[in-house]
Order: structure tokens, then sequence, then C-alpha cells
């Protein structure tokens, strides 16, 4: 507890000297001034400037225009690859529905051969009993 209250005394009383420094120092002024109107420049310097701002521009558009490309791509290779997942559901829905009547059709045949045993077993039958 006591290494608490010390802590905080002592934080305070830094924080008491950072501000007391910082409010003795004074602001130190400007050295030249920002106003463009106040800086003469020749005509090869406003050329080159130029130059430079025109060069800065144009790379930054093509910064600008790599990444909408990018985004663009990005975008396509999506929905190429919804396009794909949907068909993938179709083809497995169709082979599903495939399969179902494969075994429709299976449970049919049974049934049809097991109707033809019964019927040839009564006509043995009746044969027999005809005998």
């Amino acid at each position: 507890m006591k290494n608490l209250f010390f802590s905080a005394a002592l934080l305070a009383a830094l924080t008491a000297a950072g501000t007391a420094t910082a409010q003795t120092t004074p602001v130190p002024a400007p050295a030249t001034t920002t106003d463009p109107a106040a800086i003469t420049l020749t005509p090869e310097q406003q050329k080159m400037r130029a130059d430079e701002a025109k060069a800065a521009y144009e790379a930054q558009k093509q910064q600008a225009n790599g990444a909408e490309q990018a985004s663009r791509n990005t975008r396509s290779a999506m929905n190429d690859s919804k396009e794909q997942m949907r068909e993938q559901k179709k083809q497995l829905r169709d082979q599903k529905d495939q399969l179902k009547a494969q075994r429709k059709t299976e449970k049919e045949t049974k049934a049809r051969e097991k109707l033809a045993r019964t019927q040839m077993k009564e006509e043995k039958k009746r044969m027999k009993a005809m005998k």
C-alpha cells in the first residue's frame, strides 16, 4: 500500500515538473515564411517544380489505377469462384437426383422380379394340383 501511494506521489511530482519546464520554454519563431508569393523562383525552377509535381501526379495516378485494376481482378475472380461453386452444387444435385432415380428403378425391378417369382410358384402349384 505504501508503495502504491509513493508511486502515485512520484508520478504527480514528475508530471508537475514536466509541465513547469514546458511552460517556461519559449516557442521559437519560424525562420522562413511559407507564403508562395514571398518566394521568387526563376522560370527554370518553376518548370522543374511543375515537372516534379506532374511526375508525382502521374505516379500516384498509375498507383491508383493499379489498385483499381487489382480490385476489379479480385472481384472478377470471386465472381468466377461463386459461379464455379453454383455449377458444382448443380452437378451434385443432378447426380443426387440421378442416383435417386436409379435406386427407384432398381427397387421397381426387384418388385417386378419378386412378383414374377411368386406368380411362377403359384403356376407350379396349379400344375401339380392338375396332375
